[in-house]
């Protein structure tokens, strides 16, 4: 998230022009990669700000501005992708950021102020769960959702981007969810709703001319990864089952820093350790590699409207899009999938 935000405007929604499925055929190891547009908004100031994949591939993504909502795309894969509102989260944040599944179709969404002058309580988690039901003789299943608020992160001031810990269990769905401005990850226990500071390092500070610190999450392998928008960078650190960090002096690992962009926003990590980040005011999609070595701009570019004020990324996870990654972008608010299969690190 960038917190410069557009001025807000009224949501409204509607299918693009007809794309087919496919994704664009490329020649060999060519970039920039393949890619469609799944869906856009209709309306210009919609900041579409992060996205989840459910079990069955259907795609959640949150909205920052106008409102804060969050919407399902169903088959994104598919040339004719339905769209609906999941939740409007009326009056009680500004907009949605981070997303992240805490357990099989249950979901936990961090919301927050667009702004740096809003009231207090202006921060909070809430919890969102799919209730699918299957439908007479079992042929067809229907599905409802449930959505509760988890818990008020009231000394937040922007929270930004989630990362659940995995084999929590036991009752406890734990999320990590940064807070950019206090550059600081604070943690969540969806069933009690207790909450408290995890990590603080410096390397999620920002800076008095740059903000807005630390951004995505994401852990893997044992460590929790982070982007910082001020410095350009990803970094590591290892952490413990319930996100403490593994020392008292953590070293923090520098991945990799993207030298001439001016902001660095959310990012996924690949089933080979790939990271795949999103650039924002950069217009800009970067693969790195797993050792940070080789950082590479696969999609978009400076002057690029492909993937123009890209948010966040994540992959596919059915059979017909494991190797797709789904990246939102912020201006206007789409989604876009990019045949990450004909990437060559």
């Amino acid at each position: 998230m960038h917190i410069a935000f557009q001025r807000l405007a009224r949501l409204s929604l509607t299918l693009g022009l007809s794309m087919a499925a496919s994704i664009p055929a490329t020649q060999g190891d060519s970039l920039p990669l393949p890619y469609r547009d799944v869906y856009q908004f209709s309306d210009p100031g919609t900041w579409v700000e992060n996205i989840a994949v459910r079990p069955n591939g259907d795609l959640l993504v949150t909205i920052l501005s106008s409102a804060a909502q969050l919407y399902l795309v169903q088959r994104p894969y598919s040339d004719q992708p339905s769209v609906s509102l999941v939740h409007h989260f009326r009056d009680q944040v500004q907009g949605l950021l981070g997303i992240a599944e805490t357990r099989p179709d249950t979901f936990l969404v961090a919301g927050s102020r667009t702004n740096l002058t809003a009231q207090p309580n202006a921060s909070a988690v809430f919890e969102v769960v799919f209730n699918n039901n299957a439908a007479h003789h079992g042929t067809t299943t229907s599905t409802s959702t449930s959505t509760r608020l988890v818990a008020n992160i009231t000394e937040a001031i922007v929270l930004n981007g989630a990362a659940a810990l995995p084999g929590c269990g036991r009752g406890h769905d734990i999320l990590l969810v940064a807070d950019s401005i206090l550059g600081q990850v604070f943690r969540v226990d969806a069933a009690t709703g207790h909450y408290d500071v995890a990590i603080k390092v410096p390397e999620m500070q920002g800076t008095a001319t740059a903000p807005t610190g630390i951004n995505g999450l994401r852990v893997h392998e044992g460590y929790l990864y982070f982007s910082n928008s001020a410095t350009l960078s990803i970094y590591r650190v290892k952490i413990n089952r319930d996100g403490s960090l593994a020392a008292d002096e953590p070293a923090v690992e520098t991945v990799a820093t993207i030298a001439g962009e001016v902001f660095l926003d959310d990012f996924a990590i690949g089933a080979d350790g790939t990271i795949w980040a999103a650039s924002n005011k950069g217009n800009t999609t970067y693969a790195i590699s797993p050792d940070g070595k080789k950082v590479v701009p696969v999609l978009g570019g400076a002057d690029s409207d492909v993937v123009r004020g890209d948010t966040a990324a994540a992959f596919g996870r059915t059979g017909q899009d494991r190797r797709v990654l789904y990246v939102t972008t912020s201006m206007p608010g789409k989604v876009v999938a990019v045949d990450a299969s004909k990437y060559r690190p």
